[in-house]
């Protein structure tokens, strides 16, 4: 199976629900920035699918999932691949069963949220951490980022310059992550949250975060089957780019400090001449392996087990051997800032010690 690696931005809002642009602005900055794909999630409608929105779009993909809530407007759910919402999912259980039947694929949408210094606008967490059969989570979201980090006077330039302020995914979400992949994989993705909102005071007015400026920070890299791209019919396109994002097969990145595309985060095993790529795998990795990583830049390079650092390394490329079982991944940092994360490579029988 021959892979190419696809780079996209998840999670985006437009006028079919509170977003501040209209399909054609969206998709024109998106092809103006190069992406591959686009994931759009309005809050609980698939009118835009209906309305012929989704497919090829130039050299673009444009996949349309939609956003779900609680009776609370508390636990939001992304979700793809289904043709129609769950509405009748009131509590978090209930739609993640409901998309599950559905045939859908879900992922927990910025559950860390917090914005402690932003009293007029109430974070939105996931709080139902007993809900089970989510498939992923949306381990760095951009919107919740920045507005948790609106505080003083420092507040003005991050209006003006909002994407140079973005920092790091929650570290308590990371351990959250790492603790689950430990009993079943659970995937994860970069949320942008684009909603191009504009604020006036007065005779003054201006776009925080405009929808070019918000596809320039955070960016999922997916890896899919050659043959599911290049093929014209988008239902299989689509159906490749969900269980990708399912899948893990794939990492983050924040591209403002700088581009990520044709890194390589993979296991090798010499003896078998296997590549295994991170994300759910399908039978038990043989041991020794070897992780190897190679980035465009020269960075901090971090092997975790078990959400523990275990080697750190300076450069464009690393190789660390693997002989013990245990869920491994990597972060890549230039000085303190996050530039990658990858998904989780399962190494062992769950539950993983």
């Amino acid at each position: 199976m021959g892979y190419i690696e696809i780079c996209g931005c998840i999670h985006l809002h437009t006028t079919f629900s509170d977003g501040g642009c209209d399909y054609p602005t969206l998709l024109m900055a998106a092809e103006d920035e190069g992406l591959d794909y686009v994931c759009v999630t309005d809050h609980r409608t698939l009118d835009a699918r209906n309305e012929g929105w989704e497919g090829r779009c130039g050299h673009m993909f444009v996949l349309i999932g939609y956003e779900h809530n609680d009776r609370d407007n508390l636990n939001h759910y992304l979700v793809f691949g289904v043709d129609r919402t769950a509405e009748e999912g009131t509590e978090p259980q209930e739609y993640i069963n409901r998309v599950k039947e559905l045939g859908g694929t879900g992922f927990l949408a910025h559950p860390a949220e917090k914005r402690n210094y932003i009293k007029a606008l109430p974070p939105y967490p996931w709080t139902k951490w007993d809900a089970d059969g989510f498939d992923g989570i949306e381990i760095w979201n951009q919107v919740s980022d920045w507005m948790e980090q609106l505080r003083g006077w420092q507040s003005l330039a991050r209006l003006f310059f909002p994407y140079r302020f973005i920092g790091n995914a929650p570290r308590e979400l990371l351990e959250r992550w790492d603790d689950l992949n430990r009993r079943r994989f659970v995937s994860g993705i970069g949320g942008v949250d684009a909603h191009s909102r504009r604020f006036s005071y007065g005779p003054f007015s201006f776009v925080v975060f405009p929808i070019k400026l918000e596809l320039r920070c955070l960016r999922t890299h997916l890896l899919v089957d050659a043959a599911d791209w290049d093929i014209l019919e988008y239902d299989r396109t689509a159906k490749a780019i969900v269980a990708a994002m399912r899948d893990g097969r794939g990492f983050i990145s924040n591209f403002d400090r700088g581009d990520a595309s044709g890194s390589e985060i993979f296991l090798w095993n010499e003896k078998r001449g296997m590549i295994q790529y991170p994300g759910r795998q399908t039978e038990n990795l043989p041991l020794p392996m070897t992780m190897i990583a190679r980035v465009p830049d020269r960075a901090r390079i971090v092997l975790l087990r078990n959400g523990q650092p275990i080697r750190s390394a300076r450069g464009k490329s690393v190789e660390w051997p693997i002989n013990e079982t245990g869920v491994y991944r990597v972060e890549v940092y230039k000085g303190s800032r996050a530039w990658i994360y990858s998904n989780p490579f399962p190494v062992g029988q769950y539950p993983i010690l």
